[in-house]
């Protein structure tokens, strides 16, 4: 999946992730995974992105039982 121009380095990275690794996850244990693969971003950018992906309908938003957000790549 080739992300379009505008999004940023940090949006290409989590969309990248996401594709690879296909599991839904919260903005922390995303951000936990990036920086396991030495990504230097903080926690802030990873939920400001995440939030501009869910509206450009990139990304599928669904809310747990444990009041968390899951993010998951959008299939439709």
């Amino acid at each position: 999946m080739k992300a379009p121009q505008g999004i940023s380095g940090i949006s290409k990275i989590i969309l990248q992730y996401l594709e690879e690794n296909e599991d839904g996850l919260d903005a922390e244990a995303l951000w936990l995974e990036l920086r396991k693969q030495g990504h230097q971003m903080c926690v802030c950018s990873v939920y400001l992105n995440l939030k501009k992906l869910a509206k450009l309908n990139r990304l599928q938003k669904t809310q747990t039982a444990a009041r968390k957000y899951v993010y998951a790549l959008n299939t439709k």
